[in-house]
């Protein structure tokens, strides 16, 4: 996409969106110091998931027992094997805990070189919980602001998948925006919704990104098969 076309497209949404102050997200600040087991998920090695995509994928996400630090930060080290790609595909995942907040990495742009810190859920959670998440980041040549605004929708549902039921899910909604750096409006370029379950994983997926009229785009859904926890 065209530069001129990129600026268009802010300008256009300037009518649209109300001009935002700087935004200090959860992400924000957090110090390896105060590192915390990963306590939501098992992480042991040998502990899998199975899971189907919208688009017809198959994928196991595999626990290492490993932990890995990323731009100053301890994560557990996970991966992902597309079952369903001629390359058999493997994606690196973190997930983590800080103090009271739990904390993954978002690839950005798919080139696992731009991640954004997202603070996923927190201790103590609850419906109607909110936090941001903010973070600055050079994607395609832009320096562009993110914004996440993250809800605890439910911590009741049930979910039922190839036979299996999982009862007290947590549901997280979030809304994503992104404005060009020091170009004040924030602009509206998808949602994230996950669904977890204490003790198992994540359950289910689903996102829609369109990141300023086609830079990054990106639509996926899915949901677990199967898994097994290695005691």
């Amino acid at each position: 996409m065209k530069k001129n076309t990129i600026t268009l497209i802010v300008l256009f949404c300037v009518g649209l969106c109300m001009s935002c102050t700087k935004k200090n997200g959860e992400n924000q600040g957090l110090d390896d110091k105060n590192k915390k087991t990963y306590d939501f998920m098992p992480t042991n090695s040998g502990t899998w998931w199975l899971y189907q995509a919208a688009d017809g994928a198959v994928f196991y996400r595999y626990a290492t027992g490993r932990d890995s630090v990323v731009e100053g930060l301890t994560y557990s080290y996970y991966y992902r094997l597309d079952t369903t790609s001629d390359t058999k595909a493997v994606t690196p995942e973190y997930f983590g805990k800080n103090l009271d907040k739990y904390i993954s990495l978002i690839d950005v742009d798919g080139t696992q070189t731009s991640y954004i810190t997202y603070v996923i859920l927190k201790d103590n959670w609850f419906v109607g919980q909110t936090w941001d998440n903010t973070e600055r980041k050079k994607i395609q040549g832009w320096n562009l602001d993110m914004w996440i605004q993250s809800s605890v929708q439910s911590v009741t549902d049930t979910l039922t998948y190839n036979g299996k039921t999982y009862d007290s899910v947590i549901y997280v909604h979030n809304d994503l925006s992104v404005r060009l750096a020091s170009i004040p409006p924030y602009v509206k370029c998808g949602t994230l919704d996950v669904w977890f379950k204490r003790g198992v994983g994540i359950i289910r997926e689903k996102g829609d990104i369109n990141i300023l009229g086609g830079l990054v785009t990106k639509q996926y859904e899915d949901w677990i098969l199967d898994y097994y926890i290695k005691p």
